[in-house]
């Protein structure tokens, strides 16, 4: 079944349109097919279905996605031409005995090899962790919160819980990355990436009349300050991780130019900022306007202080009320939709999916399938991983994706979360502020945004913050 003409459709509340094609096909869970942008992409929602296509790596290779999505942030032909290229000797970029890259790989699957190396557990996530809540202990201190603050009264302020998160999320992941220089060369670099992250996906969707568009003043601002920090000696640059080290080094022996060089950066700087500030808006917000669990949250985060330290691998391994409403956040507000482009003729769910097409996997309509989840799908229900635990596991549950591409920064992005929630709830008095603009009464739960196409988890609609009415508690 293709459904024709929904460009306009997709691009106003993408959401929407997935589940009218649901709806076509007798919510059957069957492949059915969009057109958007004179493009044809197939809708894959089964979870049989979805697990059979991330086991296709050669139809649905990641190379094909990940080739339009180089071009879309600024490749040109011949960086993606050097970029594909595998070293062999004699040629321009063979160094025998390579120590940035000793397999000799190209120098796409070498930043993803470098990436999983600094994401997957081990000494070097941990120390991105390590300098990710370092930055939170100072960004979250009483004195430093007046970009979310609202008003003051005594003891009290009334802070924007949305604001909270995003600044403090993105400056943590930020200096994590790269220390103080990217922060020291553009003083408005959050502001930058928060703005980027809102219209991330007029880039992937590769929206029409992007250079008019509002994320190309924020993607030039990130990519100027890139590129003076990538051109800094090294020395000069000694605050920046491992990975952004050596792809910077892996960068200089292929020889791409210094759009390129900088558009890799982005990619995955904008890869570090586009989940946890609104995962962790959720879980506070689902926190905060339930009082038993909160609490029952905060007993479990406390344990994890030691002598005034906070324990991360404790708390993430001792939290089973923070786990299940993690993952009930995560099931309800993931918007994520994984792309794979279809390099040769392949079947799925029955349906021949022919070369030169797409595929689309949107996580939405995965979470929220009714033969999985239950009746009250759409609900958020704070102990439904807790009651069954094997939902955790399901095919029908894919937070971070699935396959050769599952996501290398899951560990770190939990420990991050759940470290913005413990500071928040051993520092503060948290409660939810009473609403004049409703008569007084607490404003009602936000709703999630689905009016522009979701990349990760997605936010509150615009005016549906949540202001809370917090007290320091350390004094």
């Amino acid at each position: 079944m293709v459904i024709l003409g929904h460009t306009i459709a997709f691009f106003k509340n993408s959401d929407k349109l997935l589940e009218r094609g649901l709806d076509y096909t007798g919510r059957t869970h069957e492949v059915f097919a969009i057109q958007l942008l004179g493009k044809r992409l197939y809708i894959i929602t089964s979870p049989t279905d979805v697990a059979a296509a991330y086991r296709d790596n050669i139809a649905l290779k990641f190379d094909g996605h990940l080739n339009e999505l180089l071009e879309n942030f600024g490749f040109g032909a011949d960086a993606i031409k050097r970029a594909w290229h595998k070293p062999e000797p004699g040629d321009w970029c063979y160094i025998p005995n390579n120590p940035v890259n000793p397999q000799q790989m190209n120098f796409i699957h070498l930043t993803e090899d470098i990436y999983k190396k600094q994401l997957l557990p081990g000494e070097n996530m941990d120390d991105m962790c390590r300098g990710f809540l370092g930055a939170l202990h100072q960004s979250l201190q009483w004195g430093q919160l007046g970009h979310c603050t609202t008003s003051v009264q005594g003891p009290r302020r009334r802070i924007s819980l949305y604001s909270l998160c995003r600044v403090a999320m993105v400056d943590a992941a930020t200096r994590s990355m790269f220390g103080s220089h990217l922060h020291d060369i553009e003083p408005r670099i959050v502001d930058y990436m928060l703005g980027f992250n809102d219209f991330a996906w007029m880039v992937f969707f590769r929206y029409p009349n992007i250079f008019g568009s509002p994320v190309t003043e924020p993607r030039k601002k990130i990519m100027d300050a890139l590129k003076t920090f990538i051109q800094l000696p090294e020395d000069q640059r000694s605050e920046q991780s491992w990975s952004i080290k050596n792809i910077i080094s892996a960068q200089e022996i292929v020889g791409i130019d210094m759009e390129a060089r900088a558009s890799v950066i982005l990619m995955i700087f904008w890869a570090a900022n586009s989940n946890e500030y609104n995962i962790s808006f959720w879980v506070m917000a689902y926190l905060l306007y339930d009082d038993d669990i909160k609490e029952l949250v905060r007993q479990e985060t406390e344990a994890a202080w030691k002598s005034g330290k906070l324990d991360i691998k404790f708390l993430c391994a001792n939290c089973p009320n923070m786990e299940a409403i993690f993952n009930e956040a995560l099931r309800l507000n993931g918007g994520a939709m994984v792309s794979r482009v279809v390099l040769e003729r392949t079947t799925i769910g029955g349906k021949d999916l022919l070369p030169g097409s797409s595929i689309l996997i949107p996580s939405r309509q995965l979470h929220t399938n009714e033969d999985v989840w239950g009746s009250n799908v759409r609900e958020f229900e704070a102990a439904r991983f807790l009651k069954k635990k094997s939902l955790a596991r399901h095919s029908s549950f894919r937070p971070f994706g699935g396959g050769s591409t599952y996501c290398p920064g899951r560990v770190l992005a939990k420990e991050e979360v759940y470290g913005f929630v413990a500071i928040l709830l051993h520092r503060y008095d948290m409660k939810l502020a009473d609403d004049p603009s409703h008569g007084g009464r607490k404003s009602p739960f936000p709703r999630l945004n689905d009016t522009t196409p979701a990349l990760g988890i997605t936010g509150p609609l615009k005016n549906m913050d949540v202001v809370v009415e917090m007290t320091n508690m350390l004094g």
